[in-house]
């Protein structure tokens, strides 16, 4: 975290600011309020007093989860795109190369991840049942005699 952004950051002591900046600086990188509280010792309430009574620790807040769903995202598209290894298992343990005696893997890549980067991203190209939906009328003929059928 920069100067800058920690320039506006009211605390009562350099206690409370350091609290705050560890908190901010946990939040960016994990995206969760209750483990970034727990990382800088500070309760939960104690940080939503902090964000309703500060406007810059509120921004700053919000900034961070920002950053912290776009390395997400940043994440998703790589194990999409790149894929990810995945260790060769037989009679479960790992299958281990003869000669260097590392671990065999394969590529593994997620249709699914892609699929929803893809509705995400172009949501009018590829959002799920494009189908358009008939508003004819529909007429169902319902028969209890088994010879009709």
């Amino acid at each position: 975290m920069s100067e800058t952004q920690t320039d506006g950051l009211r605390g009562r002591s350099g206690r409370s600011r350091r609290r705050k900046e560890r908190f901010l600086e946990h939040l960016a990188k994990s995206g969760n309020v209750s483990d970034s509280g727990r990382f800088a010792g500070v309760q939960r309430s104690t940080l939503y007093h902090w964000k309703e009574t500060d406007a810059a620790f509120a921004s700053q807040w919000e900034d961070a989860l920002e950053d912290a769903a776009d390395m997400l995202e940043s994440e998703a598209r790589r194990r999409a795109l790149e894929g990810y290894d995945e260790p060769i298992t037989y009679a479960g343990k790992v299958v281990c190369d003869p000669e260097t005696g590392h671990p065999l893997v394969r590529k593994k890549y997620s249709d699914g991840l892609m699929a929803f980067l893809l509705r995400a991203h172009r949501p009018a190209r590829f959002r799920a049942g494009q189908e358009e939906i008939s508003t004819a009328p529909v007429s169902i003929n319902i028969s209890y005699d088994d010879s009709v059928l």
